[in-house]
């Protein structure tokens, strides 16, 4: 399965935890009602939506937010690293985001990993892929795959991305919380994290906290460890890219 990659994780047992979270999650949110309800309006076989939308958080390579798709599928698709040799890979750009599989020319499945692509989506019964992808500017963050055996028309298409993007935003936060709890900042760090960020010096967060000036620093090291900064400034950027701070 797609797994979290921050650009800050590093330690192998922590990247294993997450994968594992990765995968739950996007599990978890299967049957999630906002997609049953689009299903209903613009049918499909499968779905799997990815990516992260705070920005510097590792990009769309990073979480599988919702999926329904045959997990061995995946697992299977990522194991043998087939996606750089999936046409959906390149077609997709800040231009056209959207990509299908129905709009192939025969030399596009040609490539290497093709018959391999196609021998996978027929064990799983995978019907035709078709991809929307979110950018950032020219960064992809993110997308949805929907799979459906004819294509999706131009309403159709409208209607997928326009609902999808806010689902993918909602998920996204959702994952992102749920990472912030695996965590563990406490209170304390968070508190003294919001007031470097709103410019405070030493003294002032003394005077607002009450905290020594021991126990400040002590905080601002502690958080910076869990987040996997080498600085306290670098610290309050990425509490503030992961929304744990204002």
């Amino acid at each position: 399965m797609p797994s979290y990659r921050s650009r800050r994780i590093v330690d192998p047992v922590e990247q294993a935890y997450v994968e594992v979270m990765a995968r739950q999650f996007g599990r978890a949110n299967a049957d999630h009602p906002n997609i049953q309800a689009l299903r209903r309006i613009v049918p499909f076989d499968f779905f799997a939506m990815s990516g992260m939308a705070p920005f510097g958080l590792g990009v769309g390579r990073g979480v599988m937010l919702a999926t329904d798709m045959p997990e061995d599928f995946i697992r299977k698709f990522l194991a043998e690293k087939l996606y750089p040799h999936d046409p959906l890979s390149f077609l997709v750009t800040p231009v056209n985001p959207w990509g299908s599989w129905h709009d192939l020319e025969p030399d596009a499945l040609t490539g290497t990993g093709i018959p391999r692509i196609r021998a996978l989506e027929r064990e799983y019964g995978i019907t035709t892929r078709t991809v929307v992808g979110f950018f950032n500017g020219d960064e992809r963050y993110g997308g949805v795959t929907f799979c459906r055996s004819s294509p999706f028309s131009d309403n159709e298409t409208f209607i997928l991305e326009m609902a999808t993007r806010v689902v993918h935003a909602e998920l996204s936060d959702k994952f992102l919380s749920d990472m912030n709890s695996h965590m563990g900042l406490s209170a304390g760090e968070l508190l003294c994290l919001g007031h470097f960020a709103n410019g405070y010096d030493i003294s002032e967060i003394e005077e607002a906290t009450g905290y020594t000036t021991e126990t400040i620093y002590s905080y601002s090291k502690s958080a910076a460890k869990k987040l996997g900064a080498r600085a306290r400034t670098d610290a309050v950027a990425e509490a503030m890219r992961r929304k744990l701070i204002a």
